[in-house]
């Protein structure tokens, strides 16, 4: 029972004495860690900068109603039939005439496959409620698209499927004041110092366990479990010549 115990503190010795090491080690090359962040930093905003494009995103929601009287009363069924009309406009929205309407307005030399693509229709949580989107290099690319899909979209929708009213909840705008929404600099700036400083960190400590030098006598000690009996100091040649 001894035994366990006493094994169980040399583990436990062992472990924060290692531990104690290795922050050691870490505090010696602090600038090397900061260098490294710092560099990891500058090359991942350099690529976000340089390398990635700029995206900007447009926007629109409407809102169908299936109903054609203004009451104010809304009945559960009706809300449900609303939400059955939206999930179509998202298939009606990139119909083949709708995509056809687009094009010759905006003049796009592009296969209806590939403006289908372009465009995303999705309905806001369970509501009545449908955003369309674009994303593109092109800001105003992206607004002209959403603007267009929502304008050619609505009489369609009106005569196919009867809706009571498609009206706009937001016109077409591009999200993020105008800002590109990706890439996210900070972010990955972010990642790039967290990385260079994880990179350098084990770097360190990996360095330190694959060095099989004797530095000091503990080192003799913990590593052959035996005692050291003497020290031959080493002295340079020229301190030895003039002695």
């Amino acid at each position: 029972m001894n035994e366990n115990n006493n094994r169980r503190n040399m583990n436990s010795e062992e472990y924060t004495i290692d531990l104690m090491l290795m922050l050691g080690l870490l505090r010696k090359h602090v600038l090397l860690i900061i260098v490294a962040a710092i560099i990891g930093g500058g090359l991942a905003y350099s690529y976000t900068r340089f390398m990635i494009p700029e995206k900007y995103r447009a926007t629109a929601t409407v809102i169908i109603n299936n109903r054609a009287t203004d009451s104010q009363y809304i009945y559960p069924s009706e809300i449900q039939s609303s939400q059955d009309l939206a999930q179509l406009y998202s298939i009606i929205i990139k119909a083949d005439n709708v995509l056809e309407s687009v094009k010759k307005d905006l003049n796009l030399d592009i296969s209806n496959e590939q403006l289908k693509n372009s465009i995303d229709v999705g309905l806001v949580g369970e509501t009545q409620v449908v955003e369309i989107s674009c994303t593109s290099t092109n800001p105003d690319y992206a607004l002209d698209l959403v603007t267009k899909f929502v304008e050619y979209s609505k009489p369609v929708i009106l005569e196919k499927v009867e809706a009571g009213s498609v009206k706009d909840l937001n016109e077409p705008a591009l999200s993020n004041n105008g800002y590109p929404v990706s890439p996210n600099r900070r972010k990955n700036t972010a990642v790039g110092v967290l990385g260079g400083m994880v990179a350098s960190a084990a770097f360190v400590i990996l360095k330190e366990m694959l060095n099989t030098k004797f530095k000091t006598e503990a080192d003799v000690t913990n590593t052959l479990g035996i005692p050291v009996l003497g020290v031959i100091p080493y002295i340079e040649g020229k301190e030895f010549a003039q002695k």
